[in-house]
């Protein structure tokens, strides 16, 4: 493999060029997220109806719950942001129990990176809940993210931050996603808790952001694009998102880019 720009020789796993410091085509081939997407796709498209029962039970345990508390939140009156206190609150109490409920989502990752294949049983996904704990701690830090850039960003009633900082807020949830996502699969490769994948996450994986990124939004739009279809196909796009999320974070393993654990 050559540079792009200087054709100098890079070795096999060189993301950047030694000589011009510029990226390496491996960036955008050999670890492209689109790509490994449709080899995950390709893979798991003859065994997903194998995968229903347990996705089922992830609807069951973790999106409708959601789902409901949501609307909830929208159309009562029992939240208030009148107040700073109140507000903070109100945050608190949106985001935690949203997390209690999502981190049933998350439990899947203990079985599915335990098995190589794209088949996850009814029986697997029950196994997972008992990673619940440690997945737990992912939603609530993850919430307590949330509620302090929102509180930042958008300041207490009566005392406004900068609009600017509204795009901030955008910015800041859509990099979390980013960092967050090979998270899961890290802390079953790795056999470490959440801060310590996502330090290796944040310190290595920084060249492949955007890719981590649009793998992210991708995941994001189908299993959205699912739930509004009546749930259902959620059945089929909830394993899918598991297996390219393992996939993707297992090829970037591959590659050797975490090449210590300092």
């Amino acid at each position: 493999m050559r540079c792009s720009h200087c054709n100098a020789r890079l070795a096999e796993h060189d993301l950047w060029c030694v000589k011009c410091g510029h990226q390496s085509p491996a960036v955008r081939q050999d670890l492209s997220a689109l790509a490994s997407l449709k080899r995950t796709w390709t893979e798991y498209s003859p065994l997903k109806g194998g995968n229903v029962p347990a996705a089922a039970l992830a609807v069951l345990l973790g999106i409708i719950p959601m789902a409901v508390l949501i609307i909830l939140f929208l159309y009562s009156n029992l939240l208030s942001f009148q107040t700073g206190g109140n507000m903070i609150l109100s945050l608190s109490i949106i985001f935690i129990s949203l997390s209690l409920f999502f981190t049933f989502i998350l439990t899947a990752f203990d079985p599915v990176c335990k098995n190589k294949g794209y088949r996850l049983s009814f029986s697997d996904m029950k196994s997972g809940l008992r990673s619940y704990g440690r997945y737990l701690v992912y939603s609530l830090l993850s919430s307590v993210y949330f509620i302090l850039i929102y509180v930042i960003c958008f300041g207490f009633p009566n005392f406004a931050s900068d609009p600017i900082l509204r795009l901030v807020f955008i910015v800041l949830v859509n990099y979390w996603l980013a960092v967050v996502l090979p998270v899961p699969v890290l802390m079953e490769r790795q056999g470490i808790g959440f801060w310590g994948a996502l330090r290796l996450s944040y310190r290595h994986f920084h060249v492949l952001r955007w890719n981590l990124y649009l793998l992210g939004v991708i995941i994001f739009l189908i299993n959205l694009a699912a739930f509004f279809l009546v749930l259902i196909p959620l059945v089929i796009t909830l394993p899918l998102s598991w297996y390219a999320i393992r996939d993707y974070t297992d090829l970037l393993l591959d590659f050797e880019i975490i090449r210590d654990q300092g």
